[in-house]
């Protein structure tokens, strides 16, 4: 059986070498049919289907041949197959298919090697279908992004029939990829945003600027015309959780390489309770027609996601769907012991977005303690007016959370305030902490000590630092010696505030200090 496979590999790659191959591109999400090839005196194209089944762990693609006309599968197939992912070719394989339907599963595994071995028919094995199929296991499938497979057909309709030249195509399949990044914002606290990606894995770049509310981050992309004619779309998806105000604006924008893209490529899902999700769909007219003006990132799409308009007003739907709410007040900084509006609009999603007169209540919370309350009947035309005295006490987050409109207990939505909002660029360090710095740069105080101390005094919110994105604790949990110099020459006066900061934002970026 073995000597079989390698006689039919080198049979395959004979005939590739020796003949000249027709070409079909294509690049689709989990399901492409390339475009028509003749085979005599037939039209035929090659159908791939994906999926992840039975589990997230294993990736299922199927490709089958089939005549144009009738849709019949093309039988006596043989087929060769090389997969590559990220410029790196992982394997190829060679395999004759009597019923024309070449099956591969890609197994994630531990393992850094890949392995191959091929199992006999069994239907009810197959989402896709009844065939022999090819087991690839290995660490290398346990990502999704974009998989490249070369796909050389060398016989058709008879094992006799070699094909001159073969049929040759390249083809684009891509598995859903998701990233999380974690940021500690200064005014909402740690924040979850995701990051799924239809087409390709996403670069270790991703960033969250505070002073603009963008998010950027990029990924390996061909800009050549080639390339760009074999794609369907692109897709991302940006998630953030509904706790982070400051994203919960009505709009967005986006760049790609410094370029806006059209506002109807841009669409927000708020129908999670948790969370909201930021689609953004590019179509090939809209990355044919960015490719025309792009000049930088000739081997990436750099993407920048920021609100598109003012800050206010923040919008969310309810859980049921049906309502949608829009929430603005005055001043825009709400200050703990002063009176502020607050102007909200509750909308008809069914009734083409129009405002609506239904009963609603309305709480505000604190750290789980509601400190007011209001229950009244919303206007359908203009806005919905509530006054409140924030309490002296209260400061950081407050959450306004609607509930019961019109009657239903589905019918609720949360949005969240900050009171007393810290300035991006403002660092708050109690003065006594110099003492503290300067006794653990002379080594009276142990690293573990401090460290501790730090981290207690950022969570509760008593030292104030600029959003910095964390990572998972390091396998090292030694202290870089210029972080202790950087402390002694801050407690003497001889640095200022920032210098010392951006030693304690280095900390908490390799998960030697975790604020989480």
């Amino acid at each position: 059986m073995q000597f079989s496979k390698i006689f039919l590999s080198l049979f395959v790659l004979g005939i590739i070498i020796s003949m000249g191959m027709t070409n079909a591109f294509g690049h689709g999400l989990g399901y492409e049919i390339m475009p028509p090839e003749m085979l005599g005196s037939k039209l035929v194209s090659l159908e791939i289907s994906s999926d992840t089944w039975p589990d997230k762990y294993t990736k299922e693609i199927s490709f089958a041949l089939f005549e144009t006309d009738t849709g019949v599968t093309v039988k006596d197939v043989t087929y060769f197959v090389m997969l590559t992912k990220q410029n790196e070719v992982l394997f190829d394989v060679t395999g004759q298919r009597d019923d024309g339907t070449f099956m591969l599963k890609l197994h994630t595994t531990e393992s850094d090697q890949i392995s191959i071995e091929e199992e006999g028919a069994n239907f009810f094995g197959s989402l896709l279908g009844g065939s022999e199929t090819v087991n690839v296991k290995g660490s290398a499938f346990g990502s999704g992004g974009l998989y490249n497979f070369k796909v050389i057909i060398t016989t058709a309709d008879s094992y006799s029939n070699i094909l001159s030249p073969p049929l040759d195509y390249d083809v684009g399949i891509s598995f859903l990829d998701k990233t999380l990044h974690n940021i500690n914002d200064v005014n909402f606290g740690q924040q979850q945003l995701d990051v799924i990606t239809y087409y390709e894995l996403i670069s270790d770049d991703f960033n969250y600027d505070p002073s603009k509310k963008m998010i950027s981050y990029s990924m390996p992309f061909d800009w050549s015309a080639k390339n760009i004619e074999q794609i369907s779309v692109v897709h991302q998806e940006i998630i953030i959780p509904k706790t982070f105000g400051d994203l919960m604006v009505k709009s967005f924008s986006t760049n790609v390489n410094g370029m806006q893209v059209p506002d109807n490529a841009i669409t927000i899902d708020d129908f999670s309770p948790k969370n909201r999700v930021i689609h953004l769909v590019l179509n090939q007219k809209d990355i044919s027609q960015l490719s025309k003006k792009i000049q930088d990132y000739p081997s990436k799409m750099h993407f920048s996601i920021m609100p598109s308009a003012e800050n206010l007003p923040l919008t969310t739907m309810t859980e049921n769907a049906q309502f949608r709410l829009n929430l603005s007040w005055e001043p825009q900084n709400i200050k703990s012991g002063s009176t502020t509006t607050f102007y909200f609009q509750i909308i008809d999603a069914f009734l083409l977005d129009r405002p609506v007169s239904v009963s609603y209540d309305l709480s505000i919370f604190h750290d789980g303690e509601k400190i007011a309350q209001a229950s009244g009947i919303s206007a359908d035309m203009g806005l919905n007016v509530v006054e409140f005295d924030v309490p002296d006490d209260i400061t950081g987050v407050m959450t306004l959370q609607f509930e019961n409109l019109n009657g239903s207990d589905l019918a609720d939505a949360v949005l969240p305030v900050v009171v007393d909002r810290v300035s991006i660029d403002e660092t708050s360090i109690p003065i006594w902490i110099k003492n503290n710095a300067g006794w653990w740069a002379d080594g009276q105080i142990d690293d573990s000590s401090f460290l501790q101390g730090i981290q207690y005094l950022i969570k509760e919110g008593i030292m104030v630092i600029p959003p910095t994105e964390t990572a998972e604790a390091s396998e090292s949990q030694e202290v870089p010696s210029w972080i202790k110099n950087n402390a002694g020459w801050w407690a003497e006066g001889q640095i200022d505030d920032e210098t010392f900061v951006s030693g304690i934002q280095y900390l908490i970026k390799v998960g030697v200090i975790k604020v989480s």
